[in-house]
């Protein structure tokens, strides 16, 4: 496949629906049976489930039945290059496997299609919460819920950290990364510890104002990227660099972006 063989947004569009629905009803089905649930630690000290790995697979044999040529790049099974460098595929099969293990609802499947580094389609499906949030590249961001229409979505037009309501994984470890953050969220309207995908996905429809996630991976926050991106905000290193590769990420609205950062490092 070349670089002028690019899928079609439509295409695009459709296999990420695909492997929404797949993902939800494999996911939703272990979290209904806590009780059965198998449960692994991985090297890092985190756990996984034997949902996480049965979500990947069906994905990844999903996505080399579409397109074959692309790279799959899974929080399971790692990267699997494709014979066409230009695209590839990003999945987090169970984003808040902990809380999932626990029953607690706020968990999604996260997919992104990349074009070379810039991600160009995307989906979060949280079938616990019965809501899809999904984006593609210059078509906007959307939201819906089980069995309704979608509406577009964008971020707020919160002017001021002191109007602010910011979220945040981990109070300690975002604490231990950032020297202002404390002091940052005393200058807030208000804070709350809303973690994992969940946060990205109130500051692309306007719920909240900032979300800081002090560690991550590609597969974390490659999807988000872009529903942060196409609802309007920004998400970057905690620097201003427009990535989500550097281990760390914040997002906002993008009125706010600046002032968050600034204080964020200030000692």
């Amino acid at each position: 496949m070349s670089k002028a063989d690019r899928p079609s947004a439509a295409r695009i569009e459709k296999v990420l629906r695909e492997l929404a629905d797949a993902a939800d009803v494999i996911s939703m089905d272990f979290f209904r049976r806590q009780s059965e649930l198998a449960v692994e630690q991985k090297g890092d000290g985190s756990f996984v489930t034997v949902a996480d790995k049965a979500v990947e697979a069906e994905l990844r044999r999903i996505l080399n039945s579409e397109f074959p040529q692309h790279s799959v790049h899974g929080e399971e099974e790692g990267l699997i290059s494709g014979s066409d460098g230009n695209y590839s595929w990003i999945i987090d099969p169970i984003d808040g496997t902990h809380g999932f293990m626990r029953g607690m609802p706020i968990w999604a499947t996260l997919i992104a299609f990349i074009d070379k580094e810039r991600v160009i389609g995307s989906m979060v499906s949280a079938p616990a919460l019965a809501t899809r949030w999904w984006a593609g590249e210059k078509t906007g961001a959307y939201k819906s819920f089980s069995g309704g229409n979608s509406e577009t979505i964008s971020v707020s037009a919160i002017d001021s950290v002191a109007d602010a309501q910011l979220l945040y994984t981990g109070y300690f470890t975002s604490k231990n990364r950032w020297p202002g953050f404390s002091n940052l969220l005393n200058s807030a309207w208000r804070e709350r510890g809303v973690g994992d995908f969940w946060g990205h996905c109130l500051v692309a429809e306007g719920v909240a104002d900032g979300m800081l996630d002090p560690i991550v991976n590609v597969w974390d926050v490659a999807a988000l990227d872009l529903l942060v991106r196409e609802a309007g905000g920004l998400m970057t290193n905690s620097q201003g660099s427009p990535t989500y590769a550097d281990g760390h990420v914040v997002s906002s609205n993008g009125i706010i972006h600046q002032h968050i950062l600034t204080q964020l490092l200030a000692d």
